[in-house]
């Protein structure tokens, strides 16, 4: 069995197996959360270049026609806003935004107010990890919960 404590490092994206082995292995409870984050989202009319930038880190990404431009809100509906000023913003494929997201009925500025639907697997690991997170980035978190989602 590895130490519970021990700061756990993937150089590859982990599949489910994956983060059921490493729970297994740590001896580590696998709780179940409720998805309660909102996001008011618009779906791109012509392809559209969208640049994600979240305390000094960037990605871009291009949203194609029909897939959805999504801004993260806090509990109140406000968008969430890093130190620098950025807006979240990314993109979510049409399809699969449809899986993750109900509208709630209400429009924000950046277009109509959904919530997350559905729930998570989570194992909280104390030493924390660096990964390669599911859209191909590092992930690193000095403490925190790694989330299977799928």
């Amino acid at each position: 069995m590895a130490d519970a404590d021990e700061r756990y490092t993937s150089h590859r994206q982990l599949t489910v197996e994956d983060f059921e082995q490493l729970a297994r292995d740590r001896g580590l409870p696998v709780r179940s959360a409720r998805k309660n984050g909102l996001v008011a989202a618009r779906p791109a009319t012509v392809d559209t270049p969208v640049a994600t930038q979240w305390n000094g880190e960037e990605t871009r990404n291009t949203a194609r026609t029909g897939d959805m431009i999504v801004t993260s809100l806090d509990a109140a509906g406000a968008p969430l806003i890093d130190g620098a000023g950025n807006k979240n913003v990314y993109v979510i494929e049409k399809p699969r935004f449809a899986e993750l997201y109900e509208a709630v009925g209400q429009d924000g500025l950046d277009g109509p107010i959904h919530r997350a639907v559905g729930s998570v697997r989570c194992i909280k690991l104390k030493q924390g990890f660096d990964i390669v997170a599911p859209w191909g980035e590092r992930q690193i978190a000095d403490s925190g919960y790694l989330i299977a989602n799928g």
